[in-house]
């Protein structure tokens, strides 16, 4: 039987998309932003973008897709010096998972500017 390091890396949650009734209905004091990396709307299935998340999951990350977010979101506030700090603070140990899941970012988010800049982090964090 193989065992991989950790047994809960293949749970992911998801957020369901709330519709425009329920956006509205929503009180402002309530938090905003998805708490799992994932968001389904229908039957479709996506990678939540890094501003969707939130921002507490970002400060105190408990995921690897936590973490994805919250390096990206570092090197829209201070270019490389700013994500390298994040990523060695909150990633000990997990800098080449992190980088291959930004590898897989830059291949599937459907944006040219986001490919861009997530080809930008992978080679300033090499």
């Amino acid at each position: 039987m193989e065992c991989y390091p950790d047994p809960n890396f293949w749970v992911t949650g998801y957020n369901t998309q709330p519709g425009a009734s329920a956006r509205a209905a929503r009180s402002k004091e309530e938090d905003s932003g998805f708490h799992a990396p994932l968001v389904r709307k229908g039957s479709k299935l996506r990678i939540a973008r890094p501003e969707e998340r939130h921002a507490r999951r970002l400060e105190f990350p408990q995921t690897e897709w936590d973490l994805l977010c919250g390096v990206i979101m570092a090197f829209r506030e201070g270019d490389i010096p700013v994500a390298r700090a994040y990523l060695d603070r909150h990633g000990e140990g997990k800098q080449s998972l992190i980088l291959d899941l930004l590898n897989v970012w830059a291949a599937e988010v459907p944006d040219e500017t986001l490919k861009k800049e997530a080809k930008a982090i992978i080679f300033g964090l090499k």
